[in-house]
């Protein structure tokens, strides 16, 4: 009889990996906020607001980032519920922009896909952990 081998769920596994992506995002937006406009397909009229909006929210994505990575196990789950409150806010402040025409809905959507994502991820991962 062999010894038991558990494979993590894929909550699990996105948990973990959702961090590296935000700190990829945050300093790919710190070093290179047109850069991420462009990607996001955001328009360039008023690039001195929008280079500040993007900085800021690399930084929040780094600093969360940052803080689940390195956080003690004890410590994660509450850097986890930060998480999952940013990016709640994050979905609800895109959705409001796009259905407003405050940026346009292309570029909304493809901000919901990291938002939403984060959102996801985050509320699975704290019913699986309320649930345990």
């Amino acid at each position: 009889m062999g010894i038991p081998v558990t494979t993590p769920t894929s909550v699990d596994d996105a948990s973990r990996v959702l961090p590296w992506f935000r700190v990829v995002f945050g300093t790919i937006g710190l070093l290179s906020p047109s850069l991420l406009g462009r990607w996001y397909g955001l328009p360039a009229t008023d690039e001195g607001s929008l280079e500040v909006a993007l900085r800021y929210a690399c930084i929040r994505a780094l600093g969360l980032g940052l803080g689940q990575l390195t956080a003690s196990a004890d410590r994660r789950p509450d850097w986890d519920r930060i998480a999952l409150l940013v990016d709640t806010l994050d979905t609800l402040v895109l959705v409001e922009a796009g259905i407003r025409g405050r940026i346009p809905r292309r570029s909304a959507l493809v901000m919901l896909t990291g938002t939403v994502t984060g959102t996801v991820v985050g509320a699975l991962r704290q019913r699986c952990v309320t649930t345990a």
